[in-house]
């Protein structure tokens, strides 16, 4: 046999073994990855409503996240500011009240985000407002937000928590959802779609978390405390209805059900998918 022709016997072999160790290789990191994901979905899926509001309530840091986002092309009201930032922020303890306010400005010139500050404006900052020109309650207030961009779609999500005098304490929570390329309101079907899910299965994890949470606050109950009643039947958790969602740092869609959005409640019920 000549040199040659071991040579390329060396080379062929060689060829078949990389082949051999690479299509190995790729059914490892496929097999891994799969079983990360599904043990992320699994370890999601057994999170109680307590772990969940616990995990939402520490994303609140004041601040825009994962922004390396191109803005250089995006119009703003003040050009020396980021897409979002805090605009007003007070921390004051008087007689009567008690303020912790981080109010955030959606930083982009267009119809839809003046609309989401005008929200912004009329939910939180004109209760500070009422608080500051005189209370004869006792009230605790305070707001905080976070924000999040996947893609092009920024997300913005505030939380404030009220409680004044003998009243119930109230979280609201309101988000915004806004396309950066197309300058349009992110709706929850732009969001199903970025996340590539069918609107029946958002409807189905939505009634299946709700009944889960129906069945968590029966058990509260039975040990005789009072809790947030809640009817699966109800409109509000119809897909077409949902108005309180947002993507967050890891990708993922989160719908909130803040009832203290309408009632003295601190109660909310989250949905991850």
């Amino acid at each position: 046999m000549t040199s040659k022709k071991i040579i390329n016997i060396i080379i062929i072999a060689v060829c078949i073994f990389s082949i051999i160790i690479g299509t190995i290789f790729f059914f490892i990191v496929r097999f891994n990855k799969k079983e990360i994901e599904t043990t992320n979905n699994q370890t999601e899926e057994y999170l109680t409503q307590e772990e969940l509001k616990k995990n939402f309530y520490d994303i609140f840091n004041n601040q825009l996240n994962n922004s390396d986002y191109d803005i250089s092309n995006i119009p703003k009201f003040d050009d020396s500011k980021n897409i979002v930032y805090t605009v007003y922020s007070a921390n004051e303890k008087k007689d009567n009240y008690e303020v912790n306010l981080n109010l955030p400005i959606v930083n982009i010139n267009s119809e839809v985000t003046a609309n989401f500050n005008n929200i912004t404006q009329e939910i939180f900052a004109n209760k500070a407002n009422d608080i500051y020109e005189g209370t004869d309650k006792k009230t605790i207030y305070s707001v905080t937000y976070t924000g999040f961009i996947n893609g092009d779609i920024l997300s913005v999500v505030i939380k404030s928590t009220l409680k004044e005098g003998n009243s119930a304490q109230r979280v609201i929570v309101q988000t915004y959802n806004y396309n950066l390329k197309t300058g349009k309101e992110a709706t929850i079907y732009d969001v199903i779609s970025k996340r590539e899910l069918e609107e029946s299965e958002v409807s189905t994890k939505i009634k299946s978390q709700i009944k889960e949470a129906i069945k968590e606050a029966n058990d509260i109950q039975i040990s005789g405390y009072e809790v947030y009643s809640r009817n699966i039947n109800d409109d509000m958790y119809e897909v077409e209805n949902t108005s309180t969602y947002y993507l967050g740092a890891d990708g993922k869609l989160y719908i909130i059900y803040a009832y203290g959005n309408e009632s003295f409640t601190s109660e909310m019920d989250i949905i991850v998918i």
